[in-house]
């Protein structure tokens, strides 16, 4: 079995790397730079705003309202990352809710600067059908992998990701220097808050993790890459 990636690079990377300097220099000029702090809610679900963000330093977490009315994190952004780009494209209410995850700062392109720039520079639009067809075949992976894991074994992936990703070495195992609660953890990995709490006590008595509030420390990645991988050693 493929081992279920929660959080993987989705393609070809961020649009600002696939931009080049007369394109970012058009993207700058046509922006205004926005800061937002963290926790501020940056775009709600069923909003009919349609401006876009470029991500310049900051995380921000992509949530939505499960069936069960909570809000499920679908994905965590990154500086270099764009959001907002489905509505000002379709014209259509946002389909998530952008949380800072921490201090943010973006620049913000209203729907007509930001479709001035596609029509002008027609790098920008190539790299943006590439984000958004990566997102797309992310997203399709995702949900045939996961049908074929185990909750544990998608958690235990996810908290893999995450410390490849945000990991940080302090002196007994690798922190993950990212704010995430058991919720945010429940939505990226597609399952209950139940199973992340019995997979996570787990973990812990087993020795991999030890955890805090918001805090999360790998202790041993190997065993953690383990249980990932699950069924397919």
């Amino acid at each position: 079995m493929t081992r279920p990636d929660a959080l993987p690079a989705e393609g070809p990377g961020r649009l600002w790397e696939l931009l080049g300097e007369t394109e970012r220099q058009a993207v700058r000029a046509a922006a205004e730079v926005r800061r937002f702090a963290a926790g501020a809610v940056i775009i709600r679900e069923g909003d009919r705003s349609n401006w876009v963000l470029i991500l310049m330093a900051g995380r921000v977490k992509i949530t939505a309202v499960s069936a069960g009315g909570y809000d499920a994190v679908l994905a965590v952004r990154d500086p270099g990352d764009i959001v907002g780009e489905m509505a000002a494209m379709d014209g259509r209410d946002r389909s998530a809710t952008v949380v800072a995850v921490e201090p943010v700062t973006a620049l913000w392109l209203s729907s007509g600067a930001f479709a001035g720039v596609l029509q002008e520079y027609p790098a920008v639009s190539a790299a943006l059908l590439r984000i958004v067809a990566a997102r797309l075949r992310h997203a399709n992976a995702r949900r045939t992998e996961f049908g074929d894991s185990t909750a544990a074994e998608r958690i235990a992936a996810l908290l893999l990701d995450l410390a490849e990703r945000y990991g940080v070495a302090v002196p007994d195992g690798t922190l993950i220097a990212l704010r995430i609660s058991q919720r945010d953890l429940a939505g990226l990995a597609s399952a209950s808050r139940e199973a992340v709490g019995r997979t996570l006590r787990t973990l812990r008595a087993e020795g991999v993790l030890s955890t805090g509030r918001q805090r999360l420390i790998v202790r041993s990645l190997p065993e953690l890459q383990r249980l990932a991988v699950g069924k397919a050693t």
